[in-house]
């Protein structure tokens, strides 16, 4: 089959079953004249999932290929009989995989997907994880439909595979750590009766659909076959000259038996690791089948053991009494939340002394949630916005960062309350409120001479002289200058001179008399 059919998310999972059965069954020089309720009855589905599944691939794609073909034929005497399906050919240059018919009978539609791209991923040697495996299967259906599935549920799916021996999973085998998956033609330990022989196990399958398979096709999709071939209609008809079931597997000697195969032990099924986020498996396959739930009646956990690397276990060692009294669910997010600041970069002995201090500072009465409080109180970073610092005080050098001291200065400065007077003391001078000015601030300017603040009243004109430049300039044009006090070179502002003339009574230029009045206030 063409592999867009599996990789494909427009293309429903029974779109998928339906290609395979049909392909092989067109495989005859007359092509498949089965008609829809016989495919139905071959991969177990009912009538109305295997017309849907029809419907998209005899409908263009995204791509604008047809993959299925169907030609509606009648009778010499006017009744209609089954169509004529046909499969499209593939190009040479076509990226395709081989799926045997027989596991498009035994697995369900979303089962035969994963097969597929475990057999592809084998033939061409490419690794694959279990995460790759979800992000090509999607939901159809429901108030997630288009999204791919999860990690977790595509895991669900191999482990139901391994059961049915269609699929070996070598655990940790792969290239770094990776599941290494091998896919088989045939089940090395199913015991299937011989070709074209119905099982007495069989049930016949309903004719309305299934539980999560949607309402039946909508009117005029269905087929109008009102009579069918006896060599294609039923698999036990005595008249059929050979199986229609093409590809189905001849069952031969040395056939191992799967009822004498040893189950695997529990702690092979219980700690296995998956290949990716580090995730153990919900359910044991050959334990516990799909669907169990993970609690009990009493509502007791019993899901697999949670297992944690050494260097978290090193880190939570400081509140391992805490820890311990808490759930699997939150040890679960304990963990991750540790391994997150990990990987961003965060030091184990940080985050060992965060939680040993904090701990240490907390009166153990006070605790009632202790999953609450080390995820809300014991792990966050406490401090500004450097990674360095650790609560106020910089990790690497152990001194007080200079970003949190002005921080706490601000806050202390803001909620500041005036000091109440004291009630022996009898001021004379009562003190004075400040009241905050309900008008806007009248405009600030530079006086001319020695250019510090001055009050502007009328903006039309320039800035006037402040009051000590005001009254020296009068009293040098009533008496005339005073040779003792005027300075008509700058001395400097630490006393080592300045090539810029000096401006009023200070002997200071502009420049050397801003800085002299910084240094004052530093």
């Amino acid at each position: 089959m063409p592999l867009r059919l599996v990789v494909n998310p427009h293309y429903a999972d029974v779109a998928v079953t339906a290609y395979v059965k049909i392909a092989a069954l067109a495989l005859r020089p007359e092509g498949c004249t089965a008609a829809t309720v016989t495919i139905a009855e071959y991969v177990g589905l009912s009538k109305a999932s295997v017309e849907r599944g029809m419907t998209q691939l005899m409908h263009p794609g995204p791509d604008g290929v047809v993959e299925l073909s169907s030609t509606r034929r009648s009778l010499p005497g006017g009744c209609g009989t089954s169509a004529v399906r046909r499969t499209r050919p593939l190009s040479p240059a076509e990226r395709f995989v081989w799926i045997p018919v027989a596991a498009s009978e035994d697995l369900t539609p979303r089962q035969l997907r994963a097969y597929a791209l475990i057999a592809y991923a084998q033939a061409q040697k490419i690794p694959l994880t279990e995460s790759e495996i979800a992000g090509a299967l999607h939901h159809y259906s429901g108030r997630r439909a288009g999204q791919p599935l999860t990690t977790a549920a595509a895991g669900e799916i191999v482990d139901e595979l391994e059961a049915t021996r269609w699929i070996t999973v070598e655990r940790r085998a792969g290239v770094r750590g990776r599941h290494h998956f091998v896919a088989h033609d045939i089940p090395p330990a199913t015991q299937d009766p011989g070709c074209g022989q119905p099982s007495s196990t069989d049930v016949a399958p309903s004719s309305t659909s299934g539980p999560g398979e949607g309402s039946g096709s909508s009117a005029g999709e269905g087929s109008l076959a009102t009579k069918e071939e006896p060599r294609t209609d039923r698999p036990d008809d005595e008249r059929a000259l050979f199986s229609p079931a093409v590809g189905e597997v001849q069952v031969g000697e040395g056939v191992e038996n799967r009822a004498a195969q040893l189950p695997r032990g529990t702690n092979e099924g219980e700690l296995a690791l998956r290949a990716d986020d580090h995730q153990t498996p919900l359910t044991n396959p050959l334990t516990k089948p799909s669907g169990t739930p993970l609690t009990n009646p009493t509502r007791a956990y019993s899901g697999p053991q949670l297992t944690i690397s050494a260097r978290v276990h090193g880190v939570l060692e400081p509140v391992q009494w805490l820890y311990r009294q808490t759930s699997i669910y939150m040890q679960r997010r304990i963990a991750r939340e540790v391994g997150q600041q990990l990987r961003s970069g965060v030091d184990d002995a940080r985050l060992r002394q965060r939680l040993q201090t904090r701990a240490a500072r907390a009166f153990t009465d006070e605790i009632r949630d202790p999953g609450r409080w080390i995820l809300g109180v014991g792990l966050p970073h406490w401090g500004c916005g450097i990674f360095d610092c650790e609560a106020g005080v910089l990790w690497s050098s152990g001194r007080r960062c200079s970003v949190c001291e002005e921080i706490v200065r601000d806050r202390r400065r803001a909620t500041a309350q005036p000091e109440p007077p004291t009630p022996g003391i009898v001021h004379s001078v009562p003190a004075r409120v400040p009241v905050q000015p309900s008008t806007p601030a009248a405009p600030r300017g530079r006086c001319p001479e020695c250019g510090c603040a001055v009050l502007v009243l009328n903006r039309a004109k320039p800035a006037p002289r402040c009051k000590p430049c005001r009254e020296e300039h009068e009293g040098g044009r009533a008496s005339g200058p005073f040779p003792s006090t005027h300075f008509e070179v700058c001395a400097g502002w630490d006393g080592s001179g300045c090539t810029r003339p000096a401006l009023g009574s200070t002997g200071l230029c502009v420049r050397c008399r801003t800085r002299r009045m910084e240094r004052a206030a530093s």
